[in-house]
């Protein structure tokens, strides 16, 4: 398949979700894209509607087929006196190229009404004071999580286009299950995506880190993404980067420091690779190629992994985060695989079953609209409410109280809608916020408040020889 990726519109002069989301504007977008020359009996602003409404019922393995969505857009056509058309209509109209390029105009729309510089400004303000404090200390604006998640498809797909699947073939021959790969650019200011892109699911996962999207950032990501060419493009450009290394890496360290800030003058010429399997140290090293970063090599016997080392690589300057600061902020990445958890379990971020590549993408798409306004409403309640943190899980889980929203948008007047959004705004505060954690995820480092408050707390004696 063509890879498709998905960024805020520069074009868009929508300020709201509910412009976004307006019959008008999506017959615009269906105008301009071609997938609408003249009237018909299918009307693809109500689908669309019809089709994010059915994302957000609640279902016992959030998974929903075509013939559920359909079925609700035939239901609504009864209703309010519409022509019905068969199955079959339908489904011609949603596999068009036409069809897909309205969804990606609106998801693109969508980031940019819901997260405008007014809103970003706000967002700023009132963000926790301890993330506030991590960006300072960090010297940046924000931080970037990146990571791709796989989603599974029929077999009846690898017939159609490129989805080969990731994986070997299974013991009866039979090949791997064929399978899409989402890659998402999360920042943890917004809470949300800052782009996306799909390929298949073999693709290289290094090719999505799109640096000159990115200004003033730290972008973290796992071992995936290990390269020392995005390393030097990240280096070159205005970021930071924390990449998760391979133990395996082989480069001649310059200089080493302990914990409490000592040179250790045993491992200077050592490779990586080399050093005791207990060690902890903070390096400068440099690879056979002549690029240079600095490595952290830690030692948690309480790991779960089967090799109890850890190995990181990033440009972050010594003055800023000392060793055990970086080991400890590479864990924040959990906040995007927290994400992709709750898209899929509660977002129907999951195939659906169709064998056509334009319903599937397109399906994948409203998928992540849903999500984008999910976020935004509980960015809505911090910023109303002047909360430290909302859990984003327990957001994502209120499908109910979001599937009377976009049933709103489709059946109601705009005034209804805005008195929904108000009584949903004042639930999602009343049900979503962040709990004490418990003390598994407080070992395990699994609560991003607390986590970051030990970050920015923890000591830095490796900076008085930066």
């Amino acid at each position: 398949m063509t890879k498709l990726s998905i960024f805020p519109s520069s074009l868009s002069t929508a300020r709201s979700f509910t412009t976004v989301l307006s019959r008008e504007n999506l017959k615009q977008h269906a105008i301009d894209c071609g997938a609408l020359k003249r009237e018909r009996k299918f009307s693809m602003p109500d689908y669309i509607l019809s089709s994010l409404t059915q994302m957000c019922k609640s279902t016992e393995k959030s998974e929903f087929t075509l013939s559920f969505v359909h079925k609700a857009y035939l239901k609504f056509c009864k209703k309010v006196g519409k022509a019905l058309i068969s199955h079959k209509c339908i489904h011609k109209q949603l596999q068009s190229e036409n069809f897909l390029e309205v969804i990606k105009c609106m998801l693109s729309e969508l980031m940019t009404a819901s997260y405008g510089n007014s809103f970003l400004k706000k967002i700023k303000k009132f963000i926790s004071g301890d993330l506030n404090a991590l960006l300072v200390q960090l010297g940046v604006d924000d931080i970037i999580l990146i990571d791709g998640t796989e989603i599974d498809l029929s077999y009846s797909c690898a017939d159609n286009f490129d989805c080969k699947g990731k994986g070997r073939p299974h013991i009866d021959g039979t090949p791997a299950r064929p399978g899409l790969k989402l890659h998402v650019a999360f920042s943890l200011l917004k809470q949300s995506f800052v782009y996306v892109e799909i390929t298949e699911a073999v693709g290289s996962e290094r090719d999505s880190v799109l640096v000159d999207r990115f200004d003033n950032c730290l972008i973290i990501c796992d071992r995936g993404y290990v390269d020392e060419e995005l390393e030097q493009r990240i280096n070159e450009s205005s970021n930071l980067y924390l990449i998760r290394g391979k133990l395996s890496t082989a480069a001649t360290i310059d200089k080493a420091i302990d914990d409490n800030g000592n040179v250790i003058s045993k491992f200077k010429g050592k490779r990586v690779n080399k050093l005791p399997a207990h060690a902890n140290a903070d390096l400068d090293v440099t690879f056979t190629s002549g690029h240079k970063c600095r490595v952290i090599v830690r030692y948690n016997a309480n790991s779960t992994d089967d090799d109890k080392r850890s190995i990181l690589r990033t440009n972050i300057p010594r003055d800023r985060l000392g060793g055990k600061q970086i080991f400890l902020l590479y864990r924040v990445r959990w906040a995007i695989e927290l994400f992709n958890k709750a898209n899929k379990r509660s977002n129907c971020l999951k195939s659906i079953n169709s064998a056509n590549e334009n319903i599937i993408l397109s399906f994948i798409l409203l998928s992540l609209a849903v999500s984008v306004i999910k976020t935004f409403t509980g960015l809505k309640c911090v910023i109303g409410n002047k909360l430290e943190w909302i859990s984003m899980l327990k957001l994502h889980k209120q499908n109910d109280s979001f599937e009377e929203l976009f049933k709103a948008l489709l059946y109601r007047k705009l005034s209804t809608v805005y008195q929904i959004f108000k009584e949903l705004l004042d639930e999602i505060t009343l049900l979503c916020q962040r709990t004490k954690p418990s003390n598994r995820d407080a070992v395990n480092l699994k609560d991003l408040p607390s986590l970051i408050w030990q970050i920015i707390n923890q000591p830095n004696p490796s900076a008085k020889i930066a």
